[in-house]
């Protein structure tokens, strides 16, 4: 599809490669949101092509290009990348500072996610999501949104923060408005207040420590043994609190929405509940059909990629759900085989920004699924699902997902 434009694209993108594409917006009646983005490769746009929708920015299509952009930092940063653009961004701590400078945070939040650093937090993982599923579980039915998926990651991300439960509804609004708002103002004074939740958390941590994350970023000191910078260490609590929430949220959401409609894959899960290793494999390929997000980079010189041009400063999108379909990478891609042997999926990014979190993300989802169909073994999607449920952007999911199952 080649448009043409009013006012004119820039004066380096040409004319084949411009499409009218907007990842934000999901047709009346579309199911799944990540179509919109598959429609495009049925079109045969081009691998790279550039939409003038939400600011401006190219979009790469292909695996191979898609990881390069990650790999490459040179080319591709993380510096001030949101689409649309907001100015000036946050330069969050260690995600959007390209290496080495992103070393220093990143050493500090590493051991914090290692898989044996997640393995400890089982029990409490369990805990929370037992507690959930036990207040719906006998009524038969709940909206797996509200009721679970949107409550489970943030209470969790309070507990590791060491903040109090009773902030959950807070932080649920906090998150929603940064990653569904479009508008400037309403973005700009979502990311003032998130800031000022953060700053006042670190400040109590820093009078009364505990051995929450919170206190071990605010307590951490740089190679000259003095305090981080104030800014950074607030920049490091925004990245951890935007970073874990929406993407294992609607993740959670488009793995309950397929296994309610698959019986043999809720047997699967079943009769693996104590074989965490098939399990994990299980949920490797769910994580690679159902990558929810797609990540940004801005282009840091002018200089050419594959043919095309690209100007300092360039947006570029990097879509995930295309990158884990590509039949170059993947065999027979579009079919969910839960037994797939290799999985090279980018749906925690590759290369040196790959995601810190994605031990967790993986441990919340097992354990999830694992507490549920203990109690809830065999469920389905409930008619009664109102439409104009999904939802487009950089995290892509659903307001609600009803599902119902025999009461107890």
């Amino acid at each position: 599809m080649t448009l043409h434009f009013q006012p004119p694209a820039p004066d380096h993108v040409p004319p084949e490669r411009m499409v009218d594409f907007d990842f934000f917006a999901v047709p009346p009646g579309m199911a799944d949101p990540t179509e919109i983005w598959h429609d495009l490769v049925r079109q045969g746009v081009p691998s790279i092509f550039y939409t003038p929708r939400n600011g401006g920015h190219w979009v790469l299509m292909d695996y191979a290009d898609i990881v390069e952009a990650y790999r490459d930092h040179t080319v591709f940063s993380t510096y001030q990348t949101p689409v649309p653009p907001i100015e000036p961004f946050p330069v969050v701590q260690p995600q959007g500072v390209d290496p080495p400078e992103h070393n220093v945070f990143r050493r500090l939040l590493a051991p914090l996610f290692t898989p044996i650093a997640v393995r400890g937090m089982v029990d409490e993982l369990q805990r929370r999501a037992a507690g959930l599923i036990e207040r719906f579980a006998a009524r038969g039915q709940c909206d797996f949104i509200a009721d679970f998926a949107a409550r489970y990651p943030t209470g969790t991300f309070l507990h590791l923060f060491g903040l109090p439960e009773e902030r959950l509804d807070e932080f649920l609004a906090l998150a929603s408005t940064f990653f569904r708002s479009t508008a400037p103002a309403e973005r700009a004074d979502n990311i003032t207040q998130i800031y000022a939740v953060l700053d006042a958390l670190f400040h109590e941590k820093q009078a009364s420590p505990g051995t929450d994350i919170a206190s071990t970023i605010v307590l951490a000191r740089d190679a000259n043994g003095q305090p981080h910078d104030w800014t950074d260490i607030l920049n490091c609590g925004f990245l951890l609190f935007v970073a874990g929430l929406d993407t294992v949220t609607n993740t959670l959401a488009y793995i309950w929405r397929y296994l309610a409609t698959t019986p043999d894959a809720r047997r699967y899960f079943r009769d693996r509940l104590d074989d965490p290793d098939a399990f994990l494999r299980g949920i490797e390929e769910l994580m690679r059909i159902n990558a929810v997000s797609s990540l940004f980079r801005r282009v840091t010189h002018d200089c050419e990629f594959r043919g095309v041009q690209l100007r300092r400063n360039d947006r570029v999108v990097l879509p995930n759900t295309i990158a884990n379909r590509d039949p170059r990478v993947f065999e027979n891609p579009q079919a969910i085989d839960l037994d797939r042997a290799v999985n090279v999926h980018v749906t925690f990014g590759v290369g040196p920004h790959r995601c810190i979190g994605s031990h967790l993300a993986k441990r919340e989802v097992m354990v999830s699924m694992q507490e549920w169909l203990r109690r809830i073994p065999d469920f389905e999607l409930d008619p009664a699902q109102p439409p104009g449920a999904a939802f487009g952007g950089s995290v892509m999911g659903f307001d609600s997902l009803w599902l119902r199952w025999p009461p107890r």
